[in-house]
């Protein structure tokens, strides 16, 4: 970020800011036990919160989108409210941006039987992404102000992603690139139930399961109509989104820079730098 405000004052240099694939998302384990939440003083819980749609959307509305863009990523960022940038094949016009809403977050998770909050450990990585480790801290943040204290875990991709395929984390946060541009792609790994006949779900460590979304995958799937399939796909992001066990935060940008001037150019969502795109400045 530092570099780019830099480049973005050198009245010498062009900057092209555009959205990448990447959004980073918080995950919240759906299994009825779960390792890493506790009461006040530390002991396990003995039910999982996050199975609760109350806590899922205390959580939600305690996350301060606005602020982690202009902040933390010091603007090089948009705020997310679904697991894709906006364009791509399967994005929902109808999903709406979450609201920020600490007070309303307090009173949903006394509403769910936590007037006091509780505690849990986040993990993410801090070596992957930019300002992965910076967001997740500024979520610890957010949460502990609404009443979850949260211990904050930005740790080497090296360490995070085997143990988060063990599936040792109750909530963690990384990013995710919808690297075919369209839905299938990343509902199909992360929103499918776990199912090895249809080849869906292989990166689904939290055990979300949405009979709906499911089907609406399936049936997506062997859809050849576009208009139809691009329907089914946005549904199943709705629901997907309406659960809340995948709760979207930021969309991560990506900036390019050339000699004022001289050359101008369309920005590429898959980060590709491809000379087509690129024409002498008028």
């Amino acid at each position: 970020s530092a570099d780019y405000l830099a480049l973005e004052n050198d009245p010498g240099i062009e900057t092209f800011l555009a959205d990448s694939v990447y959004v980073m998302n918080l995950q919240l384990d759906q299994r009825e036990q779960t390792p890493k939440v506790y009461d006040l003083d530390g002991n396990p819980l003995a039910e999982n919160p996050f199975r609760d749609p109350l806590v899922r959307e205390a959580i939600d509305l305690a996350i301060d989108r606005e602020t982690m863009v202009e902040i933390v990523l010091e603007g090089l960022g948009t705020p997310a409210n679904q697991m894709m940038p906006a364009g791509f094949f399967g994005y929902s016009e109808d999903i709406p941006m979450p609201e920020y809403n600490p007070d309303r977050s307090r009173a949903l998770l006394a509403e769910a039987g936590y007037p006091d909050g509780f505690q849990m450990d986040l993990y993410c990585t801090n070596d992957r992404l930019p300002g992965d480790g910076a967001i997740c801290e500024a979520l610890g943040q957010m949460f502990s102000q609404a009443g979850i204290q949260t211990n904050v875990n930005a740790i080497s991709k090296t360490v995070y992603f085997p143990t988060q395929a063990r599936k040792e984390y109750s909530a963690f946060m990384n990013g995710w690139g919808t690297l075919t541009g369209e839905a299938s792609y990343t509902l199909g790994s992360l929103a499918h139930s776990p199912d090895e006949a249809v080849k869906m779900g292989a990166f689904n460590r939290i055990e979300y399961v949405n009979e709906e979304v499911d089907r609406l995958l399936e049936e997506g799937a062997v859809t050849l109509d576009a208009d139809k399939r691009r329907d089914l796909f946005e549904q199943a992001m709705e629901h997907t989104m309406a659960d809340r066990a995948y709760i979207s935060i930021v969309v991560l940008q990506t900036v390019w820079a050339a000699d004022a001037d001289k050359v101008t150019m369309t920005p590429r969502s898959d980060e590709e730098t491809l000379a087509y795109f690129i024409r002498p400045a008028e």
